[in-house]
């Protein structure tokens, strides 16, 4: 990440991908801090990522990664067909269990990276050592791509949700 912050890719960047392109509402805009800016000219925050971005309302919703995963279960649901509506994302008998798994994921991998403050050798610099290896006792949990049969993290694929 450079001084701006998060950066739109251009088609000069030539970056690998499908999709990887200038941000197609914000013609013009070159970092995300721009639409930090736009939506808040006084803004004194961090830039951060994931930014749901609300089109009509022209306002950043949130950028909590797990509010917004929370928000993906039920709240768009109004703006579905009905044969989308019904799709469960959180059933009630794997709530406790996702939520767990929400938790450790972000405290100890996902913020892991803010709470070292993006360092490129954080395990040199002694400023946050401990946020770090925090992320090592759970990396086992981490669920596997394909869990075999007798895998503890078979809940993740036995149900379509």
């Amino acid at each position: 990440m450079l001084e701006k912050g998060w950066r739109f890719a251009t088609s000069e960047d030539n970056e690998p991908g499908e999709h990887v392109e200038p941000d197609p509402i914000h013609k013009g805009f070159t970092h995300l801090r721009d639409v930090y800016f736009d939506v808040n000219k006084d803004y004194e925050g961090r830039f951060t990522v994931p930014t749901l971005y609300d089109t009509k309302q022209k306002t950043i919703v949130s950028n909590e990664s797990s509010e917004i995963i929370r928000m993906f279960y039920t709240e768009f649901d109004h703006l579905l067909d009905d044969k989308y509506k019904n799709v469960v994302l959180l059933p009630e008998d794997l709530k406790p269990k996702i939520e767990e798994t929400n938790e450790w994921t972000y405290n100890d991998i996902n913020n892991g990276v803010y709470k070292s403050g993006f360092a490129r050798y954080a395990l040199l610099r002694p400023s946050h050592p401990k946020s770090v290896l925090t992320c090592h006792p759970t990396v086992p949990k981490k669920p596997t791509r394909r869990p075999s049969p007798s895998s503890s993290n078979l809940w993740i694929v036995q149900k379509k949700t």
